[in-house]
């Protein structure tokens, strides 16, 4: 939590209903910016390695091993770094999460400019930045928390994603292009820069969120952390969403590069624009939950309906043959996407302790972390089978989940 100071200006920016109230809040516009920094970058070596795997060995399974790479830490490291960001400044924690993230940055540039950059090292960067992008993403979304409060979670996070999907549709464009144009070791060298902005709106506008200090049952340790999922059934079954909405929809990442080319004849660039349309679905939907909120008793109604959304529009997306159309079905796609990490991360901090709000997103790391089963096991059918087929039957899957899901009492019972 906050402190009493900053928690009274922060429930009187955010008293009147408004799309952009988190604005308001002491601190949250240099959170805001820093967020969509790094959310520029991440889109632009999500671009830029997906690419240049399939560029290197013409293999869906192999595209599909380096986002799994990039998840991995996610999944073996997302609660025990949900405790670290429970025990330590947020601030302070992505300050520092982004002058690291420099370092492989760097690397990798000068790698692609010596033309040397093949899979082995578009793993092993994969790798590194999933370790930022796991602590990144922890501490961001808790600092948001700490910052507006309960009341106002909804809608900072909202806009947080907001900020990082905007960010993110320019950054893909830009490192499809620059692949293009500009050679291999430019969309990195771009994506260094935005750390150094995310670090300086941080520095320069940040505040400082201090918290209450917990009871004495709910001191911050890792083996609370680590048997959270356990002890809160709640949060059991948010994560269970979590992990097949990652398995079965969000693997669908693996197979668009393929899609680009050899369904819909097109190039690195057709390749950014399509990462753009689910992000422009995402702006969509993160404006509506930003000024809409989410009540108390409508979180696993909305769980189910984006999840349902999801299936369908992948299955559509899989069917298509024509540019246009699965432009716009990947806005849909991007859309429930976005929908659903951002009802993710506020219903999991909603729904436990404010001691263990750290833990708790460390879980929904961990959860998306099994998201590389997804993609391997997509990568693998796609090669089997093909992409299109695939890709359909993970959307069927997943509305077949969503119909089972709503049969469950405990998800309509979500606060």
């Amino acid at each position: 939590m906050t402190t009493s100071g900053l928690r009274t200006r922060s429930a009187a920016a955010l008293g009147a209903s408004a799309t952009l109230a988190a604005f308001r809040v002491t601190g949250y516009r240099a959170l805001w910016l820093s967020s969509a920094a790094s959310g520029f970058g991440r889109a632009a070596t999500q671009v830029a390695i997906g690419w240049l795997a399939l560029a290197a060995t013409d293999s869906i399974l192999v595209v599909g091993a380096t986002f799994a790479a990039r998840l991995l830490p996610a999944l073996a490291l997302g609660i025990p770094l949900g405790g670290l960001v429970d025990r330590h400044d947020r601030r302070v924690t992505l300050i520092a999460t982004n002058l690291a993230l420099i370092i492989p940055l760097a690397w990798a540039a000068a790698v692609g400019a010596t033309g040397t950059l093949g899979v082995t090292q578009l793993l092993v960067l994969s790798l590194a930045l999933g370790v930022a992008d796991t602590l990144q993403g922890t501490a961001t979304q808790t600092y948001s928390f700490d910052l507006v409060g309960p009341a106002g979670a909804t809608n900072a996070i909202a806009l947080g994603n907001l900020g990082v999907f905007l960010a993110g549709a320019v950054g893909s464009i830009v490192s499809g292009v620059a692949l293009e144009r500009l050679g291999v070791a430019s969309p990195f060298i771009v994506s260094a820069g935005m750390a150094v902005i995310a670090v300086l709106c941080l520095m320069i506008g940040g505040a400082h969120a201090r918290r209450q200090r917990p009871a004495d049952h709910l001191a911050v340790s890792f083996s609370r952390s680590m048997t959270l999922i356990v002890r809160n059934r709640r949060v059991a079954l948010i994560a269970l969403v979590v992990v097949m909405c990652e398995v079965l929809g969000f693997s669908s990442i693996t197979v668009v590069p393929t899609f680009t080319r050899d369904v819909l004849d097109s190039d690195a660039a057709g390749l950014g624009a399509l990462a753009t349309a689910r992000q422009l679905g995402a702006i969509a939907a993160l404006l509506l939950l930003a000024r809409a909120g989410l009540a108390s008793s409508s979180g696993g109604r909305m769980l189910l309906l984006c999840t349902s959304l999801l299936g369908v529009g992948l299955i559509a997306f899989a069917l298509s043959s024509s540019f246009a159309l699965s432009f716009g079905l990947l806005v849909l796609v991007g859309a429930a996407m976005a929908s659903l990490d951002t009802l993710g991360q506020t219903l999991l901090q909603r729904n436990v302790d404010d001691a263990e709000r750290g833990s708790a997103m460390g879980i929904w790391f961990f959860s998306i972390g099994f998201g590389l089963l997804g993609l391997v096991g997509l990568s693998a059918t796609a090669t089997a089978i093909g992409a299109q087929a695939a890709l359909a039957v993970d959307g069927a899957l997943l509305a077949l989940f969503a119909v089972g899901l709503s049969r469950v009492r405990a998800i309509h019972e979500l606060v």
